[in-house]
């Protein structure tokens, strides 16, 4: 009997718990197929035949689409374009981490908010988290018919959008209540500053999700998101500490509920929602 070694496609969202034999799986596929034969066309092999056979739609696993490569390399377009046409505003942004002192050196020359590179960026991040997002969700619910399409995109991209939005009219509107306009700059510095090193990271994740949709890539970018989360946290407290009076507990209460409180709760909403089928 032949050896079907070579016909098999191992499903990426389903992990063999143990090992299969090729030979017992090779005769399940083919009395399968002769079920199936037998339901489209009766007595076939005995009676010869006397019908039309049907073709069924082959089933994909597949999560990776033209215009999912399309969006990643306008990304990487976009981080070279703004490396060559600003050079030192580009530098000054990634070296926000390294303290205060380049904050104030940013602040002086420029303002990031006006910025082509920080909006460009913005944007471009809000598109990825997008996109991985979408791809996770494909992953866990096992739908591809669901998930993987470009109006799913479009509406995980809206609420992306009105996420980083919220973010900002809530700084907006906290320092416009204390009348800490400085503060506000040097908060909006640190979100433009941890995003952008949050898409330099998730591209090359997103990327290897496509190619290799498992759960392992989607653990690493929640990890990616919480480790930014972490940063923008203490960045943010450093950063208001040295422009406004308020005592650091309060600052670091104000950043939790900015923070850790709603990705932590959307996170687990998602976890719950895909393992359990509710939220509640």
């Amino acid at each position: 009997m032949p050896q079907y070694t070579d016909i098999f496609y191992q499903n990426p969202f389903v992990e063999m718990v143990q090992p299969v034999d090729t030979m017992q799986v090779a005769d399940t596929i083919l009395a399968a197929d002769t079920i199936a034969c037998d339901n489209v066309v009766p007595s076939f092999i005995t009676s010869g035949f006397n019908g039309s056979i049907s073709p069924l739609p082959r089933m994909s696993y597949e999560i990776l689409e033209g215009w999912n490569l399309a969006l990643l390399g306008v990304l990487l377009l976009l981080i070279v374009l703004n490396k060559q046409l600003y050079p030192r505003q580009f530098r000054q942004v990634l070296s926000i981490p390294g303290g205060v002192a380049h904050t104030n050196q940013l602040l002086r020359e420029w303002n990031p908010m006006r910025s082509f590179l920080c909006v460009s960026f913005t944007l471009g991040y809000i598109l990825l988290m997008a996109l991985f997002v979408q791809k996770s969700c494909v992953v866990l619910s096992h739908d591809v018919m669901k998930y993987n399409g470009l109006q799913m995109f479009g509406i995980l991209g809206a609420a992306t959008a009105a996420w980083v939005l919220l973010r900002h009219f809530t700084l907006r509107f906290v320092n416009w209540l204390f009348d800490t306009h400085d503060t506000f700059d040097r908060q909006m510095t640190v979100q433009y500053s941890v995003s952008i090193f949050s898409l330099f990271v998730m591209v090359p994740v997103t990327l290897l999700l496509l190619y290799n949709p498992t759960k392992y890539f989607i653990w690493i970018g929640l990890a990616v998101v919480s480790v930014a989360a972490i940063l923008r946290l203490v960045m943010g407290i450093l950063e208001s500490r040295v422009s406004t009076k308020t005592p650091t507990f309060y600052i670091f209460l104000y950043f939790c509920a900015l923070e850790i409180a709603p990705v932590a709760t959307l996170v687990t909403a998602g976890l719950r929602y895909f393992s359990h089928g509710s939220v509640f």
